[in-house]
């Protein structure tokens, strides 16, 4: 692990050297238009190819020899909705491999059970009753912690809500409460929480997304709308991180779910049923930790959903929507045609 950031570092410095001797000698020299900017696109191209070659090296080594899984002691890690499903089974096992884990939940009575059954099992554990969509509430709340407890050095904004109805048939106010707790209350916790992340140089924010991030589905309009914009929010703020010298060490990872047992989904009626379904809330959990630990920019489960997907979303639209009726026979698109 050391050496390998060893050289992914070496890589990105002599890039950034490149680039300040670029501006500083070879562009007031050469010039930036015509026939004079052919040196700099073939000092560009030949670090664009070193680049490239560097990373598929990398990548057929991660192949060869896997990353070591950091260690999760002395982390403490904060988990919305953690009180049923997903959540729930996170916060049991992040404990279980040394972590403080912090419960956030809406629900006092279902929070304080996982609380109480983490510290039969001599785990360190917290647990506070939050409105995640009140922004001023997690933002208090998120400055209380750090005063009276701890610096969170993990996020997992886990916590979701899902109405299955045709648009015309919602209110106002539950498109507005889905499009809060499933999109708005991921801003308002990484806004408080990524600041003293980037201070300490150190943490990882973790986004529970959906296959409905990734595809459209018909009545689940705001829910749909939510996920794509989480999806957005994820990986514009990795590029932002990215390009910040002084954030390296802050790790975003997005999960997406299609096939998980926590009752907030219709269970799946694809074709392939018998191939591949539902898995269990703990079973999910389990794969979601380990490729936290591995540092993993993306996690899907199952974890070809998101291959398929986007290999799906470069068809004409035509093709891609014959393909997902057909996929999904038992849906009512499966007599329409285009």
């Amino acid at each position: 692990m050391y050496r390998r950031n060893i050289f992914v570092r070496s890589i990105g410095g002599a890039a950034r050297k490149f680039r300040a001797l670029q501006e500083v000698w070879i562009l007031p020299w050469w010039g930036s238009g015509g026939l004079s900017a052919t040196p700099l696109w073939a000092l560009d191209t030949l670090v664009l190819v070193v680049k490239l070659c560097s990373t598929c090296a990398m990548a057929v080594f991660r192949v060869l020899i896997p990353p070591a899984m950091k260690s999760l002691h002395g982390e403490t890690v904060l988990i919305t909705g953690a009180g049923n499903g997903v959540g729930r089974e996170l916060a049991i096992q992040f404990a279980e491999l040394g972590a403080t884990v912090i419960c956030w939940d809406s629900d006092a009575r279902r929070n304080n059970s996982v609380i109480d059954e983490i510290r039969s099992k001599d785990g360190d554990c917290f647990g506070y009753t939050v409105d995640i969509t009140a922004r001023e509430q997690v933002a208090s709340l998120a400055a209380r912690m750090r005063r009276q407890l701890t610096d969170v050095s993990m996020v997992i904004s886990n916590a979701g809500a899902l109405t299955c109805a045709p648009l015309n048939h919602l209110r106002p106010e539950s498109i507005s409460r889905i499009i809060d707790i499933n999109l708005l209350a991921h801003f308002w916790i990484i806004q408080a929480f990524l600041p003293s992340m980037i201070e300490r140089r150190h943490g990882h924010i973790i986004a529970i997304n959906s296959s409905a991030g990734l595809m459209p589905c018909a009545d689940m309009i705001p829910y749909c709308a939510a996920k794509f914009g989480l999806r957005g929010l994820m990986d514009s703020i990795t590029e932002e991180l990215r390009l910040d010298t002084w954030t390296k060490n802050i790790n975003i990872t997005s999960v997406y779910l299609a096939t998980v047992s926590t009752g907030l989904y219709p269970p799946p009626t694809h074709r392939f049923t018998s191939l591949y379904s539902e898995i269990t809330a703990k079973e999910a959990a389990s794969i979601i930790i380990d490729g936290i630990r591995k540092n993993h920019k993306s996690i899907s489960i199952p974890s070809f959903m998101r291959c398929l997907i986007e290999f799906n979303n470069l068809m004409p639209y035509r093709i891609r929507i014959i393909f997902t009726d057909f996929f999904n026979f038992g849906h009512r698109a499966w007599f329409c045609f285009c």
